[in-house]
């Protein structure tokens, strides 16, 4: 991101307003109510923000949560369902939501934590194209997680890459141990689709007891129906899609990627029938336990780059 320049103002979506066109994932929000309902104070309303070259990002502060990317001159490339859920105690279904301070059931919060299914507040930024939310602990989440903490997220859509920041820290005068990941739904052309970049490390299988097994060499099939987390990643991975184009994800901080589908008879109430061939997840993740003492930061980036 290049700094001093001048701040663009994120604008909550407003039908008359449109530059042009709605993206897929505008189009599929207003096909089921989205924020033709709610008022601009509702933090279920959507941000779009747009680069002086034409990428624009998407965002609500509910989980302080991006739910759409489209690079420059490029489609949507994350995807949402038309059956999400908005609201306090919801995570919405798709885009990239945030982990923290637990992944999944490894421990004994509620599953994926605390962050992702109430309201964030947003935060100015100086960058064209970006937008960012932070969230701090209250009552509400300390009966859950009994710990002070700050979280700050920011996203900057430019040419054809989005760049993610997760921060994380304790302003509170005692040390705690958390998880966290960037659960990103990548948007799916083709069940033609696959993941490269995985193959030969060792995974957890999330739906095995996090039995330890080796990820065949080769390409995976994207939408395949797996859950597994592939630890000690360094390199890119990439989502090669025929219909969408390549979609190459980096990240630095992050000790594993986690590749998701839940197949097609998963039964989840906010992905409509056949919605799992649309999708697949790789998400960096931090599933080592990372300790914070009083006043330390911790980083975690993404960048997805399409083409």
């Amino acid at each position: 991101m290049v700094g001093g320049l001048t701040p663009v103002t994120p604008r909550a979506v407003e039908p008359s307003a449109a530059r042009r066109p709605p993206s897929p994932v505008t189009a599929r929000r207003n096909a089921h109510g989205g924020d033709r309902l709610r008022g601009v104070d509702d933090p279920c309303v959507t941000t779009t923000v747009d680069a002086p070259d034409g990428a624009r990002l998407a965002a609500r502060r509910h989980g302080g949560q991006l739910v759409g990317w489209t690079p420059a001159g490029g489609q949507e490339r994350l995807w949402l369902s038309p059956l999400a859920r908005c609201g306090p105690g919801e995570a919405i279904r798709g885009g990239v939501p945030v982990i923290f301070p637990q992944f999944a059931g490894r421990g004994p919060l509620p599953k994926h934590g605390v962050a992702r299914d109430r309201a964030w507040e947003a935060a100015p930024t100086a960058e064209p194209g970006s937008w960012r939310a932070v969230l701090v602990d209250d009552a509400a989440t300390r009966q859950i997680w009994p710990h002070a903490f700050a979280l700050t997220l920011t996203a900057s859509a430019a040419g054809d890459r989005l760049d993610t920041e997760l921060t994380v820290r304790n302003p509170g005068d005692a040390p705690f141990t958390f998880t966290a990941a960037l659960h990103g739904y990548l948007a799916v052309g083709t069940p033609e689709a696959t993941v490269h970049g995985l193959g030969g490390h060792t995974a957890e299988d999330n739906e095995d007891g996090n039995r330890r097994k080796t990820v065949p060499e080769g390409p995976l099939v994207a939408t395949e129906q797996r859950d597994i987390a592939v630890r000690d990643v360094a390199g890119p991975v990439t989502l090669d899609d025929p219909v969408l184009g390549p979609l190459t994800l980096t990240a630095d901080g992050f000790d594993s990627r986690v590749l998701w589908n839940p197949g097609p008879d998963a039964g989840l109430r906010d992905v409509p029938p056949g919605g799992a061939a649309g999708f697949v997840c790789i998400e960096p993740a931090q599933l080592t336990p990372v300790t914070l003492a009083p006043g330390e930061t911790w980083t975690g980036r993404q960048t997805l780059r399409s083409g």
